[in-house]
């Protein structure tokens, strides 16, 4: 498998560590599918991975981030960091989705990914988490780039800015689950990234 090199060489506790969360959701989604996500319980999840339910806990917190949790967020804002000092935000998730998408993890990865967006767009709980997570989100980016540009990090205008990237993630997310997965997901999100720098196109 190989590693983007957004990715950070990873201690061997580390890759331990995301060797076990990524077994425990795959035995998720696998119990989900079969019998429903209102249906399965940590503790089921936790007999069938083999891990005491506390790991689980402690791991992601609540079931809905089981179905939720991605390796590749904290990448992508490390490499956002990483980045930033040199361009701007929308140049910056261009060339980090590029990287990541680009690389043979990712497609394998993809199809995991379309499996969870199932739950994400279709269960309320966890779409719900999915909205508090981009909450969070928002906030920590807002603080990425204004550690950047100088600018306030709770000023109209990094609210603005980072709720538009924000929302329009997710919009394509939810796009990408709406049409069937038909297109890959890299086209969707730069589609809407287009959108953002261009604005609406008025005939």
């Amino acid at each position: 498998m190989t590693e983007p090199t957004t990715m950070r060489p990873l201690g061997l506790r580390e890759r331990k560590k995301l060797k076990a969360m990524r077994h425990i959701q795959d035995v998720a989604l696998d119990l989900f599918d079969r019998d429903g996500f209102a249906h399965v319980t940590i503790e089921r999840v936790a007999a069938e991975a083999e891990v005491s339910p506390s790991s689980i806990y402690r791991y992601f917190g609540t079931k809905e981030m089981v179905v939720l949790w991605d390796e590749y967020d904290p990448i992508m804002l490390q490499a956002l960091d990483d980045r930033l000092a040199a361009q701007d935000p929308i140049s910056a998730l261009r060339g980090i989705l590029t990287e990541l998408v680009d690389t043979a993890m990712f497609e394998q990865d993809e199809r995991v990914i379309m499996r969870r967006m199932h739950y994400a767009m279709e269960e309320p709980a966890v779409r719900g988490a999915l909205n508090r997570q981009a909450d969070a989100m928002a906030v920590e980016l807002r603080g990425t780039i204004a550690k950047h540009t100088g600018r306030d990090p709770d000023g109209l205008e990094l609210r603005v800015v980072t709720a538009a990237l924000i929302s329009a993630f997710l919009e394509a997310l939810a796009y990408w689950h709406e049409t069937g997965y038909r297109d890959s997901l890299k086209t969707i999100v730069e589609g809407a990234l287009d959108v953002i720098e261009r604005g609406l196109r008025v005939e």
